[in-house]
């Protein structure tokens, strides 16, 4: 498994495959995705299959009061892959990244059924559960870069 940088349009196939089934691929396609501060990485399997996807953007959270911080956004795994270590590869992959660009903070609005893969990985929650209109929901997680 090699984690590699990719460009956005690259993300929306597994975008939509585990993060949108159904729905138009338009709705994989989000706001900020080709900014100069945005990176997204993927896990490419030995066959250059592209088997998990991350993005990460410069955006402050209001909640959070704390400047020059990142966003991890569209982190999907496929299926098959699930339970390998996928996931942490690319949590470290987008961690890094912010940590370069001089960010303390990297939070997520995180999928209630992955709280505990973001717990293992120093996430604390910052809210309550909330809804995301048509996907379900989620909580509002954080970690301090040091």
């Amino acid at each position: 498994m090699e984690i590699r940088e990719i460009a956005s349009q690259q993300t929306h196939a597994l975008r939509s495959q585990v993060l949108r089934p159904g729905k138009p691929l338009s709705e994989c396609v989000f706001e900020g995705d080709d900014a100069v501060t945005t990176r997204h990485f993927a896990a490419v399997d030995q066959a250059g299959n592209i088997v998990g996807i991350v993005s990460v953007y410069l955006n402050d959270n209001p909640l959070l009061k704390q400047s020059n911080s990142y966003q991890i956004r569209a982190m999907a795994t496929a299926p098959e892959y699930r339970g390998g270590g996928v996931g942490s590869a690319l949590l470290t992959a987008a961690e890094r990244y912010a940590k370069s660009q001089g960010a303390t903070l990297i939070w997520a609005n995180a999928r209630s059924s992955a709280i505990g893969f973001y717990r293992r990985s120093a996430y604390t929650l910052a809210s309550e559960e909330f809804m995301i209109s048509g996907i379900g929901p989620h909580y509002l997680v954080s970690k301090p870069l040091r």
